[in-house]
């Protein structure tokens, strides 16, 4: 069969393939529902190996330099799980951090509000009973109940909290079962990172011609690297911005500065986002405590985000992965809108990796046609 021959059946069974499937358009996207819940767990396991994968290789760089010089030199695969190891323990050391920091500061809050509440009890009563107030129009509305129809609407209300309550258990079991499978999915592409690289190379050369399986090889390069360079310059970026939260909040004698340094220096890991989930939290903390320096609380962390935001983020990781500010505040912008915070996280590398691949072709185009430019001037 001749190339052109081909080129037009693909083209006529791609054309015949969308046109059923916009005719089919409810059940093309059951089905396309039915898969995502179907690969969810692998997605979401291999998004989290990715995370793992970026403090791992780090790891292993420093303890090959480490063991270099010693006698008897440990396997690549010793080494590989070492690194591994570590990485899990100082996740689970930080959040062993943020939970002995998170829960006291909550029960000590609760138990304030609770204490304050009991003081207050007695005086609004006694507000209450000076106003002597008329109490018939509330027996007059009583007798008006239909107390039958009350029941009956009340029993169809337990049957749909009921349903609803199987549906959320469900869900939960569910979403707990997901994070399970991806959790243990994550921990073996993480152990053995390197045989899946090996195994997806073999079947990009194989299945695809050299020059797109050479793009594809470069462009999954050089996202890895983006992409480790900006969780750098990320986690770089949310300990500059604990840092500053702790010291404006001790600045401005605002209660539990260390407990929000440390809350906004994990949430930050998000970007643009996460700052404003600590945000709510750390006033919610401060309102249980004084509503006044709640407002004081919302002013001095708005203030401190917004330099941090304008001044600080685009800079930090904008240069880690090499985009201006600009770049850095659309890519993430797009991204949110997109896909919400996975975009976020997502974007702000693959945008650099766009750009730099933008780039060395335009070069490419520009330097070919430069001979074609400068063949009729030298005739």
């Amino acid at each position: 069969m001749e190339p052109k021959t081909k080129q037009y059946l693909l083209i006529t069974i791609v054309g015949v393939t969308l046109f059923v499937a916009l005719l089919r358009l409810s059940a093309v996207l059951t089905f396309a529902a039915q898969l995502v819940d179907l690969v969810l767990p692998i997605l979401a396991g291999g998004i989290l190996a990715l995370f793992i994968n970026v403090p791992m290789t780090g790891l292993e760089k420093r303890l090959k330099r480490l063991f270099c010089k010693a006698k008897k030199q440990p396997s690549d695969k010793v080494l590989h799980l070492l690194s591994f190891f570590i990485t899990l323990l100082g996740v689970v050391l930080v959040l062993v951090l943020a939970l002995t920091l998170l829960i006291p500061e909550l029960v000590q809050s609760f138990h304030s509000l609770y204490v304050q509440i009991e003081a207050n009890i007695p005086r609004w009563t006694a507000y209450l009973s000076a106003q002597d107030a008329d109490m018939g129009w509330l027996m007059s509305w009583l007798e008006g109940i239909d107390w039958e129809q009350l029941l009956h609407r009340v029993t169809d209300s337990i049957d749909t909290v009921l349903v609803n309550a199987v549906g959320a258990v469900s869900a939960t079991v569910n979403i707990v079962v997901t994070a399970s499978f991806a959790l243990i999915i994550s921990v073996y592409m993480s152990v053995g990172s390197e045989s899946l690289c090996h195994h997806a190379r073999t079947l990009v050369c194989a299945y695809l011609k050299p020059s797109h399986a050479d793009w594809l090889l470069k462009f999954c390069r050089l996202f890895r690297q983006s992409f480790a360079n900006f969780l750098t310059g990320q986690c770089s970026e949310a300990v500059i911005l604990g840092v500053l939260m702790a010291l404006a909040f001790s600045v401005f004698k605002i209660p539990y500065g260390s407990l929000v340094g440390m809350l906004t220096a994990i949430c930050a890991i998000i970007p643009y986002v996460g700052a404003l989930i600590s945000c709510v939290v750390s006033v919610f903390l401060v309102l249980l405590v004084d509503p006044v320096l709640a407002v004081r609380c919302l002013i001095v962390y708005l203030a401190v985000q917004f330099i941090e935001n304008q001044f600080i983020y685009p800079r930090v990781v904008g240069k880690s992965v090499g985009l201006s500010p600009l770049y850095t505040l659309v890519a993430a912008m797009i991204g949110g809108k997109l896909f919400g915070i996975i975009g976020i996280i997502f974007f702000i590398p693959l945008t650099a990796v766009i750009i730099e691949l933008v780039k060395e072709d335009a070069c490419r185009r520009i330097q070919a046609r430069e001979p074609q430019r400068s063949g009729p001037s030298e005739q």
